[in-house]
């Protein structure tokens, strides 16, 4: 048997991962997070310095940096693979503010780093054993720079209880099969569905059993190898993880799901009066997650949180660029967005037809500071705006672009085309090969 899962490290090492931009990293969508929960995000002029701990392919960090030049951005992952691919965009792309390092986060925690305003995490504390979650902490402890925020997402529970048989026996079963991760999985995966048809209804029973070989038509077989297979893998509670964060004074300050700050977008109002009377906070929000079946969170964490004024917090929220959204926003939900029929909520969509904007103007249309800030919240939420980023160069989304466009159809393909406004949109193989050959812009 071939040991590919390299369990001394605890992670998937022969398998890369899925080539991703995932929207919620960027400063802009932390910011708002924390402005939204009543919190200062940290303080810059723009030339701040982001981190990402197991950054994958590093196209995040990549697109984030070509559209804010002024800033650095780094990326860390043990998988040299991902690290030079990560390097190589850069190179097309001409991007020269992003640096990557093929360490583990042990090893990462040695190198000659500036303090990082950003620290994020996608995943991987699921993914990970105790030792290299320690190293993680141990790194954020080390490098991140007073007021500074942490973005840390996980499988959860218990959303994901019912998944975890699943999951342990589709590890056992590749354990015990030869070759890579891919066809080790291949082979757990033709003995699992063989159990479902003979009547395991055991592995029926989660969100993801439910539908187990709709998913793996559907995705690639990289997802689920580094989804299901690492040796560390373990969904966990909200409490685990903000108590291990506790340790390094970490606080938490919100989700970066936004619905999932305002209770009234995700609880009925028996659930929200039961959790008013709960007075501690993290148990508090223990029990929504219980009431939610919550699988994955993003949570926002600060060092120190710095409370604001709410009426500090409303002028900043107006004052920050938004730009209409062009994907769905409520991933891992199955809730229809809620919309608004607010006058103000109107004005806010038809201003950002024309482009990106900070809707603080609409107060000379009439509108007051509290209905902007109100429908800002709630149109984010719902999915309809996402916090945009600094009005960016075009020649330097056209070059990223362009390195992206040069990777259609080949075993480096990237699915997401850059936005002026520091977003990206995800495109189906077929659009790209569309707009590579001109038939679609």
């Amino acid at each position: 048997m071939t040991d590919s899962a390299n369990p001394e490290r605890g992670y998937v090492g022969d398998t890369p991962y899925a080539r991703r931009f995932v929207r919620e990293l960027s400063p802009a969508w932390l910011d708002f997070t924390a402005l939204i929960c009543g919190f200062a995000p940290p303080v810059h002029d723009g030339a701040f310095a982001w981190c990402e701990l197991g950054c994958g392919h590093g196209v995040t960090p990549a697109l984030l940096a070509a559209t804010q030049p002024e800033a650095r951005f780094v990326g860390i992952d043990l998988l040299a693979e991902h690290i030079d691919f990560a390097r190589r965009l850069c190179r097309d792309a001409g991007i020269g503010n992003a640096t990557f390092h093929a360490v583990d986060f042990g090893a990462a925690a040695a190198l000659d780093l500036p303090q990082f305003d950003y620290i994020v995490a996608h995943g991987v504390l699921t993914w990970i054993d105790e030792s290299a979650q320690a190293d993680l902490a141990r790194f954020i402890d080390r490098h991140l720079k007073p007021g500074g925020l942490v973005y840390l997402s996980y499988n959860a529970l218990p959303g994901w209880a019912a998944d975890m048989p699943l999951q342990h026996l589709l590890a056992e079963l590749a354990g015990r099969a030869e070759g890579d991760s891919i066809a080790r999985l291949a082979a757990a995966d033709r003995i699992v569905a063989g159990m479902q048809e003979a009547g395991a209804t055991v592995l029926r029973e989660g969100a993801m059993g439910r539908e187990w070989q709709a998913l793996r038509e559907q995705l690639p077989p990289t997802y689920f190898v580094h989804e299901f297979l690492p040796p560390g893998w373990r969904p966990r509670y909200v409490t685990e993880v903000r108590r291990q964060m506790a340790e390094i004074d970490l606080a938490p300050i919100g989700s970066a799901t936004l619905r999932e700050n305002v209770d009234a977008f995700t609880l009925d109002k028996p659930a929200r009066a039961l959790l008013a009377s709960t007075a501690d906070p993290d148990l508090r929000e223990l029990m929504r997650d219980f009431f939610l079946a919550k699988r994955f969170r993003r949570d926002v964490f600060a060092r120190p949180p710095r409370p604001l004024q709410d009426a500090e917090a409303r002028e900043r929220i107006a004052a920050e660029r938004f730009t209409l959204a062009n994907a769905p926003a409520a991933e891992g939900t199955d809730e229809s967005p809620p919309t608004s029929q607010h006058p103000a909520a109107r004005a806010i969509l038809d201003l950002l037809a024309s482009g990106s904007a900070t809707p603080a103007r609409l107060t000379a249309g009439g509108f007051t500071l509290e209905d902007i800030v109100a429908q800002l919240i709630f149109l984010a939420a719902a999915g309809c705006i996402w916090p945009a980023g600094p009005e960016v160069d075009p020649a330097r989304i056209d070059r990223f672009n362009a390195a992206v466009r040069s990777r259609v159809g080949g075993p480096a393909e990237i699915a997401f085309i850059a936005q002026p406004a520091g977003t990206a949109i995800e495109f189906a193989p077929e659009q790209l090969r569309a707009m590579q050959q001109g038939r679609m812009r």
